[in-house]
């Protein structure tokens, strides 16, 4: 784990970097309920959480563990990306990163994607950009 913050203004994001397809997707969690993806060319809205919403999806990334979870390390994987989930919660920053996607999957950020992609499709999310 590291100290690294998501964007001021926002509790969670998400960072997929793939250095050999030159590829980077990043998804930005607002406080003020915003929820915004980057596919890469542009950044774009993906929906709204209500002030409800935004608590659960708090509550969903405290449950997950990933503030207590650690890096995943690429040792013995080649063509690896990476994927990073940085979080400021209740005073505390930190991020995590899988630094062998996809070759090892990491638990945390499976369970917290099921949570969030729930919230998402809830607040009536724009799959289509996706």
């Amino acid at each position: 784990m590291t100290d690294e913050a998501p964007p001021d203004g926002s509790y969670l994001a998400s960072h997929f970097h793939d250095p050999h397809r030159r590829r980077d997707v990043r998804r930005v969690f607002h406080e003020d309920g915003r929820v915004e993806a980057f596919d890469g060319n542009e950044w774009w809205p993906v929906c709204t959480f209500s002030p409800e919403q935004v608590e659960r999806a708090k509550e969903a990334i405290r449950r997950s563990g990933l503030p207590e979870s650690a890096d995943i390390r690429a040792d013995g994987v080649y063509d690896v990306a990476q994927v990073t989930y940085s979080w400021r919660l209740d005073g505390v920053a930190g991020s995590v990163t899988n630094w062998a996607y996809p070759a090892r999957a990491h638990p945390v950020f499976d369970a917290l994607d099921a949570e969030l992609d729930a919230l998402e499709t809830e607040a009536g999310a724009e799959w289509s950009r996706l």
